[in-house]
């Protein structure tokens, strides 16, 4: 073979966009040394990045002295090493000179913007010894004037190769020979001429054949990759060209060593993270754009080829270069924005209605029978997002255009809501639209998902509480939907992505109305915990009527409770509940939140359990109106059980360690028992534990700061008296007698309670030792 055709293998830094560079020590080692013994005369051992490289296992390094410590007990026979800079990631007044390390050469990419930059850097990087390999990115954007002054100004440098660059993977045939013959006959003869090509038009093989039959009187480097791994759709296979040069040009290359990276390393990282021909890399090298532009469109899974098409046209010159995610949105939502021609939907429907989200996740079909029952109710509006489901729904709500073309033929038009994106079929004139919002959330990155469209509008018409089913998350799972959908989001990091965003969609709009999901889904955690503090007030008390509004040093109980607990930095609300217009009246002329409750209910609980009926929270904190002095933190312990546990136990409560026998034979101090888990297992008035053997048993006694679960004060209200509760007079027996989990906490907090009147006179005794302390 002639010596003038030279190969570079650029698997360790090309291939490292597949897995962020992600090489450990001993696979790089053995990836060089296997390129060695193949015989293949430049090796590029990764990138040179001072801002983001590290020292070890990865080929972004952050100094060349990182490389020289992998390479230095290599055995290169003859082959070289080479490593990358771009401009701006690595100051080359840094580099050690050529002398000092093994790497014999530098690659420098830059784009056309950067010339006299590129040139300036050039010049330091050969005074330090080293051969330069000039690649200018997108060799395609530049004209013949503007190569012929790149190439006079790199000919004075003496540089030691140049590059024809296809980071499209889109020159065809002839613009290669075009480009190849220019830098042929007006680089310097001593300058190498390389290539280097990307595979989306499948060209990369072709030119590359093409310029060693051009072969005149100068050297030629053509890089590749083993596997063909590299960005997008990859590179010119190392393993197939050795093999096409060994059958036509006698080289002496050995492909064995090849196969065995492929073998031991690079399968399981393609089997991870794919690479090769497809459709956006395809799209890329027709329309000379960065291939993340045809990523970006394509993974919205909204739109058809032909809007895609559109788009990457409208792709302005000076972006199509370097992908600008920012650009890419925004073009996106200025194709999405069209008029609809369509009424629009009267959202007065929705008024006074609990509204059902319905989106297209697997839970659909577990939980088929519940959604049934729900969408029965008279009360609620189901809507289904971009499907048509098996069971009837009232809405059918659409912004992806490509799932309404796939369903539009499924649907009544007269049920069909569409943001104002969509393209409707002429059969649908009879459909309803809503204006389409770019519903860019600042903190959360380009979130057009349709639930998030359809929960912005809900915000907007001030709705207050939605449920939703079928909002899985995206799994590793093939299929992602309930229904067979060919059109499936593959990639493992796009899918990633996707569930952050609806995460990050689902926290924002949290806190703005109430979500409540009916199905399984990864995002439950997004969700914000709402917490109401209720102080049950009773005026008509029997051992002490008109305790609330009691004087203690002048201030009214009530008025002490509610400003104690007020406190509390887990409330997102405090009201008083109350039976009494004197109660309700002092709490407005005082600005205390108040809400009027029945006569009829016989506990505080069952006061909590009416106000849970018309104020929606997750967890409902009962306050004891006689305690003055309760200390705010003993609230906070109790929410912090329930964002914990969340709903695996149906209340929670606290209890103290009690010494004092008065307190521990008192039939009014409730003890406790709790098992390991500190769960409930038994309330007594009674001094329990009784104790058998010669031994004094730890007592514990209740400290009355409750948290109902919403399901809690539902069944509370459903039930009378059990069994237990009746003997004891202790509410909270009930959720026992039931059946279900109460979940305590040990807490050193204790509290004053004024059960009658003389009980006043502790709480002054205790206010004024706290003053004098």
């Amino acid at each position: 073979m002639d010596s003038k055709i030279s190969l570079l293998d650029c698997t360790l830094r090309d291939g490292g966009y597949i897995n962020s560079w992600e090489f450990s020590n001993k696979y790089q080692y053995s990836v060089i040394k296997s390129l060695i013994d193949a015989n293949i005369q430049f090796i590029e051992c990764g990138y040179l990045n001072e801002k983001i490289g590290k020292k070890d296992d990865s080929t972004l390094y952050d100094s060349i002295e990182s490389i020289n410590s992998k390479i230095s007990t290599i055995n290169a026979l003859n082959s070289k090493f080479i490593i990358m800079i771009n401009i701006g990631d690595y100051d080359v007044e840094k580099l050690p000179k050529r002398s000092d390390v093994h790497i014999s050469g530098i690659r420098l990419a830059f784009h056309k913007k950067d010339i006299n930059k590129a040139y300036e850097i050039a010049q330091k990087i050969i005074d330090k010894g080293y051969d330069l390999f000039v690649q200018p990115m997108v060799s395609m954007f530049y004209s013949d004037i503007e190569i012929l002054n790149l190439i006079a100004k790199f000919n004075k440098l003496n540089i030691y190769a140049y590059y024809i660059v296809d980071s499209f993977g889109s020159m065809s045939r002839s613009e290669f020979k075009r480009l190849y013959y220019l830098l042929d006959n007006n680089l310097n003869k001593n300058i190498i001429l390389g290539y280097h090509g990307h595979n989306n038009m499948q060209l990369a093989y072709s030119n590359a054949m093409d310029m060693v039959e051009m072969i005149s009187n100068r050297d030629i480097v053509i890089d590749s990759s083993v596997f063909g791994m590299g960005r997008g759709a990859g590179n010119l296979n190392t393993e197939i060209f050795i093999d096409y040069l060994n059958l036509n040009y006698n080289a002496n290359y050995i492909i064995n060593p090849l196969l065995e990276i492929i073998d031991n390393y690079l399968e399981s990282i393609y089997n991870e993270h794919k690479w090769g021909f497809s459709v956006a890399y395809y799209l890329s090298a027709i329309y000379n754009c960065h291939p993340n532009y045809a990523n970006f469109f394509i993974n919205k899974k909204t739109l058809t080829m032909l809007a895609i098409e559109k788009l990457l046209n409208e792709i302005d010159i000076n972006k199509k270069v370097s992908f600008d995610s920012e650009y890419a949105h925004d073009l996106y939502i200025q194709f999405t924005k069209r008029n609809s021609q369509l009424k629009l939907f009267p959202s007065k429907i929705l008024k006074g209605k609990k509204i059902l989200l319905v989106a297209s996740g697997n839970s659909v079909i577990d939980h088929i029978n519940e959604l049934v029952m729900y969408t029965n109710q008279n009360n609620i509006i189901s809507i289904s997002l971009n499907h048509v489901p098996s069971f009837v729904v009232d809405y059918y709500y659409f912004s992806n255009q490509k799932r309404y073309i796939e369903f539009v033929d499924k649907m009544d038009p007269s049920k069909v809501i569409v943001s104002s994106n969509i393209l409707t079929h002429q059969s649908h004139r009879k459909s309803f639209s809503i204006a389409y919002d770019d519903n860019l959330i600042k903190e959360c990155k380009f979130s057009d998902n349709v639930a998030s469209s359809m929960l912005n509008y809900l915000v907007k018409k001030k709705i207050e509480k939605v449920y939703i089913a079928g909002l899985d998350g995206y799994s590793s799972e093939l299929n992602n939907y309930y229904y067979d959908e060919t059109d499936q989001i593959l990639d493992r990091n796009e899918k990633e992505n996707r569930n952050k965003n609806i995460a990050c969609f689902i926290k924002h709009y949290s806190q703005k109305l109430r979500i409540k999901f009916i199905t399984p889904t990864i995002f439950s955690k997004e969700l914000s915990i709402r917490i109401l503090g209720i102080i049950p007030a009773r005026y008509k008390s029997s051992r002490f009527k008109g305790k609330p509004l009691a004087l203690i040093n002048g201030i009214p109980m009530l008025k002490r409770t509610y400003n104690q607990a007020i406190k509390s930095k887990k409330l997102d609300a405090l009201v008083v509940a109350t039976e009494d217009e004197k109660i309700e009246e002092y709490c407005k002329s005082e600005n205390i939140p108040v809400i009027m409750t029945s006569p009829e209910c016989l506990t505080g609980t069952d006061r909590l359990a009416e106000v849970s009926l018309s104020m929606d929270y997750d967890l409902y904190i009962n306050i004891q109106g006689d305690e003055p002095v309760i200390n705010p933190s003993s609230i906070d312990e109790v929410v912090s059980e329930y964002i914990q546990y969340g709903n695996k136990y149906i209340a929670y409560n606290l209890y103290k360690v009690v010494k004092d026998e008065t307190e521990i034979n008192s039939s009014t101090i409730i003890k406790v028992i709790v098992n390991t888990k500190d769960e409930l297992l038994y309330m007594s008035r009674l001094p329990v534990p009784y104790s058998k053997i010669n031994e004094i048993p730890m007592f514990k006694k209740q400290v009355c700061v409750y948290g109902f679960t919403k399901n809690a004060l539902k069944l509370f209200s459903e039930y009378s008296k059990t069994l237990n509760e009746k003997f004891e007079d202790i509410e909270i027996l009930r959720f026992l007698d039931l059946g279900y989990k109460i979940k305590m906490r040990q807490t050193k907090l204790d509290s004053i309670s004024v059960d009658i009147p003389s009980d006043i006179l502790k709480v002054e005794q205790y206010l004024l030792k706290r003053e004098e302390k």
